[in-house]
C-alpha cells in the first residue's frame, strides 16, 4: 500500500502576472470548459480548455508564492488551459484571483464591468451566454463574502 505521501502530486498554477501557486496536493478540481474535472494521483495524461469557475487545491504542503498553508486553497478561474501529465497539474490561466484575496470592493468592480459588457450589440449569442454566466458567478461570489 502507499503511504500518504506517495499519493501527492505537484501543482502549478500561472496568470498573465505570474505564478501563483506551487504546491503539493493530494486533489484538484478544475472549472473545465464543458464542466468540473476532478484530478487525483496517477490520473490519466490530458489538455483541456478551462472556463469561468472555481479551482480548488487541496494543498499539503506550502508554497512559496502565495503563503498558502495547508488545506483547500481556491481561486476564481477565468480561462485558460490545464495540462495533467506524469502526476503533475499545469493551470495557466487567463485569469487567477486567489478567492482569500478578492476584496468585495474588486467583485463589484468586476460585476460592473460585466454589467456594462452586456447591452452591447456586438456581442455574440456565445459572448454574452460567457458573458452572463460570469456575472451569475461574480454575484455568487459577491454574497458568500457578505455571509
Amino acid at each position: 500500500m502507499d503511504s500518504p505521501e506517495q499519493k501527492t502530486f505537484h501543482c502549478d498554477l500561472i496568470d498573465p502576472m505570474g505564478k501563483l501557486l506551487d504546491c503539493r496536493t493530494t486533489a484538484v478540481v478544475l472549472p473545465a470548459h464543458d464542466g468540473q474535472i476532478g484530478i487525483l494521483y496517477n490520473h490519466s495524461p490530458m489538455l483541456c480548455e478551462l472556463g469561468l469557475g472555481i479551482l480548488k487545491v487541496t494543498v499539503v504542503s506550502e508554497d512559496q508564492y502565495q503563503g498558502c498553508c495547508e488545506g483547500d486553497t481556491f481561486f476564481f478561474i477565468d480561462g485558460g488551459f490545464a495540462l495533467v501529465a506524469s502526476n503533475s497539474v499545469m493551470v495557466v490561466a487567463y485569469d487567477a484571483v486567489a478567492l482569500k484575496d478578492l476584496k468585495p470592493e474588486k467583485v463589484e468592480q468586476m460585476i460592473e464591468r460585466a454589467t456594462r459588457i452586456l447591452p452591447a450589440e456586438t456581442l455574440s449569442t456565445d459572448q454574452r451566454t460567457y458573458e452572463n454566466e460570469r456575472l451569475r458567478l461574480l454575484r455568487c461570489l459577491a454574497g458568500s463574502q457578505t455571509s
